[in-house]
């Protein structure tokens, strides 16, 4: 028997503006914005994101707007997402597209990289709204799982890459030191 995916309705900018739920977050990196960007589009942004077990790029290289991926998070729930927004190296945005679940009715996700004088910041937004019966139960699904998911997701790649270039033994100059 094959996977049944359920149809999350697509949504633009517009719906930050007006999600029942919404994070925002920003961290700074201590690496020039390119090997920010290189980090987010690569292929190991589930092993720093709690209950994230995979992430598969579905459209080939390069990216850019229509690229799909898929994302194995934990119970075996799939979710596959397509950009809508693709700006190399600085922005990109998707919005949820299908689910092997029916919890999500809309998911949009914004990505950001900008340059700072100390390496760059990487800005992140989510929204979302939750489909019945999900909805009812939206505050405790977001504390326990949506919101921890993104912090993971946003203040754990400074740490990735920091242990990535202790590991690879490349150099990195950071501006100030």
């Amino acid at each position: 028997m094959g996977t049944r995916w359920y149809a999350i309705d697509e949504v633009d900018d517009a719906f930050f503006d007006t999600a029942p739920l919404r994070h925002a977050r920003s961290v700074d990196i201590p690496f020039p914005a390119e090997q920010t960007w290189a980090a987010l589009t690569g292929d190991e942004v589930s092993s720093w994101t709690k209950g994230m077990h995979e992430l598969r790029w579905t459209s080939p290289r390069p990216f850019g707007v229509g690229t799909t991926r898929e994302i194995n998070m934990n119970g075996n729930f799939v979710l596959r997402e397509r950009f809508y927004r693709w700006e190399e190296g600085r922005r990109k945005t998707f919005t949820g597209v299908a689910a092997t679940r029916s919890i999500f009715r809309h998911l949009i996700e914004d990505y950001v990289v900008e340059p700072t004088p100390e390496g760059s910041r990487f800005s992140w937004r989510f929204a979302a709204e939750l489909r019945r019966p999900w909805s009812f139960f939206a505050g405790p699904l977001d504390r326990f799982f949506f919101a921890p998911t993104g912090r993971s997701h946003i203040d754990g790649l400074r740490d990735h890459m920091l242990s990535r270039a202790a590991g690879s033994g490349v150099a990195y100059t950071v501006k100030g030191h």
